[in-house]
């Protein structure tokens, strides 16, 4: 130690044995390391450094002894200087200027003309409010601006297509080396991920994760029972910062609430890991509220449903009723789909068959909802097909034809039948063609 500080050896042994002893009481757990990066604390009165942590206590920080021993420069300030620039960072827009040095005690390094230019700088970059930015991850104010105008090129070099929106959600990424950021979007490439900038973009914390954790939550996902954990994580990447723990728990509360596959139901609708189990309580209670009698069975069915407002629900029903529905809550029992269809989408549906001649368009789909699933230019083949025959019970007819491959409905098309049974006939052919 002394050969590598020279300035230590002109302090009496016995001086820095007692300094030692002293930080000690202070509460600094480690002394020898806290010389070793700072020497010139020995030369510091120990009444002066107990003097600078009352101090600190006194502008609001919680544990000065903490903030000292992950930058020991901080003794050498004055604290008339240290309150100077909690004032300056309040001036600049800080709203919690101790929080941030807290976090980031080389804050109180920085010059208050440079943390302006920095934050000017930053918005010329185009970020938008460069003092959230900094708030979130302090440390920004030690890059150079000319380190993030390259880290941003770099991102772009490597597909991502906005790299300032990129890092506004997640300011850690300046932090990160360009060539750890190209590695693992080529480990994850190793492991199956087909589109690995698009999964860090959806969650950019994936770029702070070992490639041994990434690998151990995908062995864990296969554990607890999904099949393909590369598809789950695709579909939702921030599974992959999520602790395996809670995983676990959230397929034991939907278990706990009547679900009996879980896993099926997430591996159809991973955003569920993202629902508090209260939340996805309540929507229960919601869907029984609005007449649903078994909103567990309707969720099964359609897992998304949890993702639809309670309020779009009720919305979608007096809007079914509008059309001239007369009892949608049974409409949507029967094929829970129906919530993620567009009223005006329905409303169009309901006057393409009107327009193609069925009588009562709102009985039809009342008894077969599945209807308003199928694209309309589909409804319309199929539709003018069935008008053209010469036999009755369209709307059968009708309901039959839209269920066949869309290869068998355009050789009738073009066949023009004029009966049902010649429809029939053309379908044997078709299906008789098409095996092996």
């Amino acid at each position: 130690m002394i050969t590598s500080k020279p300035a230590i050896s002109s302090y009496a042994i016995d001086n820095i044995r007692g300094k030692i002893a002293n930080l000690r009481e202070l509460g600094f757990t480690d002394p020898v390391k806290m010389i070793t990066s700072n020497p010139p604390i020995l030369g510091l009165a120990i009444d002066n450094i107990r003097g600078k942590i009352t101090d600190l206590r006194e502008l609001g920080f919680a544990d000065p002894v903490k903030m000292v021993t992950s930058h020991p420069a901080i003794l050498g300030l004055a604290i008339g200087s240290i309150r100077g620039k909690i004032t300056n960072l309040r001036a600049a827009g800080f709203t919690d200027p101790v929080k941030m040095i807290t976090s980031s005690p080389a804050t109180l390094g920085y010059a208050g003309d440079n943390i302006l230019g920095k934050i000017a700088d930053l918005r010329e970059l185009g970020f938008a409010d460069p003092v959230k930015m900094i708030t979130s991850k302090p440390p920004i104010l030690g890059y150079t601006i000319e380190n993030i105008r390259a880290k941003i090129a770099d991102l772009r070099g490597l597909g991502f297509a906005d790299p300032v929106k990129l890092i506004r959600w997640s300011p850690a990424i300046l932090g990160y080396a360009i060539d750890n950021i190209r590695g693992k979007i080529a480990d994850l490439r190793e492991l199956g991920f087909a589109d690995p900038v698009k999964m860090i973009r959806v969650s950019p914390e994936i770029l702070g994760l070992r490639m041994d954790n990434i690998r151990r939550k995908i062995a864990d996902l296969h554990d607890l029972g999904f099949a393909n954990p590369v598809k789950t994580i695709t579909c939702l990447p921030s599974i992959l910062p999520c602790h395996v723990d809670t995983i676990r728990g959230k397929i034991a509360n939907l278990r706990d609430l009547g679900f009996a596959d879980p896993v099926k139901m997430i591996t159809s609708t991973p955003s569920i890991l993202s629902y508090a189990v209260n939340s996805i309580r309540g929507k229960i209670a919601n869907l029984r509220d609005l007449g649903f009698a078994d909103p567990v069975k309707m969720i099964t069915t359609l897992p998304a449903i949890l993702c639809y407002a309670v309020e779009n629900i009720r919305t979608k029903i007096i809007g079914l009723r509008e059309l001239g529905f007369s009892d949608p809550v049974k409409m949507i029992t029967s094929l829970p789909a129906i919530l993620g269809y567009a009223i005006d989408s329905i409303r169009s549906k309901l006057a393409d068959l009107r327009q193609l001649g069925f009588a009562d368009p709102v009985k039809m789909i009342t008894s077969l909802p599945a209807i308003m699933g199928y694209a309309r230019e589909r409804l319309l083949l199929c539709g003018k097909i069935v008008m053209q025959l010469d036999d009755d019970g369209t709307d059968g007819m009708f309901a039959q034809l839209l269920r066949q491959p869309r290869a068998v409905i355009d050789a009738i098309a073009a066949a023009q039948p004029r009966t049902w049974s010649e429809v029939r006939i053309i379908v044997a052919a078709a299906k008789r063609n098409a095996k092996p």
